[in-house]
C-alpha cells in the first residue's frame, strides 16, 4: 500500500511539472492548443516517471556519495525514459538538440517535482510536531 500512495502522490507532483513545462513551451513557441496525443502523453509519461521515482529515488542512501549516485542514476533512467516518450509522441527529434533540450526540461521537472514534495514532506513534519506537543502538554 505504501507503494501505491507514493506513485500516486509523485504521479501527481509529476504530472503537473509536465503540464506546466508544456503549457511554458506552448507560451514561448507560440503555440496555442495541445494535440489528443500529447494529452495522452502527458499523464503516461507522469505515471511511467512516478513508478521510477519511487523504487530509484535516493532517499535513503547512508552517505553522501551514495545519495549523489542513486541521485544521478535516478536522472539517467527518467532522462532514458523521457527520451522514448519524447520520441514516441513527438515531443522532441533524435538530435543533439532534442536531447539536450529533453534533459533540460526534466531536470526543470524533477526540480519542481522535488521542492513540492519537499514542502509537502515538511508540512506534515510540522503538522505531526504540533500534534505532539499538543498531546505532551495535555
Amino acid at each position: 500500500m505504501k507503494y501505491i500512495t507514493e506513485i500516486i502522490k509523485y504521479f501527481t507532483f509529476i504530472t503537473t511539472g509536465i503540464v506546466i513545462l508544456f503549457v511554458a513551451i506552448l507560451l514561448i513557441q507560440g503555440g496555442d492548443s495541445i494535440s489528443l496525443k500529447t494529452l495522452i502523453g502527458m499523464p503516461c509519461l507522469g505515471l511511467v516517471t512516478a513508478v521510477v521515482t519511487v523504487f530509484l529515488y535516493p532517499a535513503e542512501a547512508r552517505t553522501r556519495r551514495e545519495f549523489w549516485l542513486k541521485l544521478l542514476l535516478h536522472y539517467f533512467v527518467l532522462c532514458v525514459v523521457i527520451s522514448v516518450f519524447g520520441m514516441v509522441f513527438g515531443w522532441i527529434g533524435l538530435s543533439f538538440k532534442g536531447i539536450l533540450l529533453m534533459m533540460v526540461c526534466t531536470a526543470a521537472v524533477y526540480a519542481f517535482t522535488y521542492a513540492v514534495a519537499y514542502l509537502s514532506s515538511k508540512n506534515d513534519a510540522d503538522e505531526l510536531n504540533q500534534a505532539l506537543k499538543k498531546r505532551k502538554s495535555k
